[in-house]
């Protein structure tokens, strides 16, 4: 799997969200809006979501792309991390 990341958007303050990426997939599909957050001194990413009410009234939220295998998530989790990190050395010149 070909994974290409652009980080859109840095945040530089205390909070747990990081950045936001685009993800695009063997140049054939985009993910938008990838959070990249810190968490106990580790990064990780979470997927776009939406809100929705469950049968209950619940309201709830649930990933609108989602990696079926553990391999992709990873794959992505990885790729992800490192553009972050790239454009925090390099600046917005990746």
């Amino acid at each position: 799997m070909d994974i290409r990341v652009e980080i859109k958007q840095v945040f530089d303050n205390d909070r747990p969200t990081k950045a936001f990426a685009d993800v695009f997939i063997d140049n054939s599909v985009v993910i938008h809006s990838v959070r990249l957050y810190e968490k106990d001194g580790e990064k990780h990413i979470t997927m776009p979501s939406e809100k929705w009410t469950d049968k209950n009234g619940e309201r709830k939220w649930r990933d609108v792309v989602r990696p079926i295998s553990s391999s992709a998530r990873k794959q992505i989790h990885d790729a992800v991390i490192s553009a972050y990190e790239t454009y925090l050395r390099n600046g917005n010149n990746h």
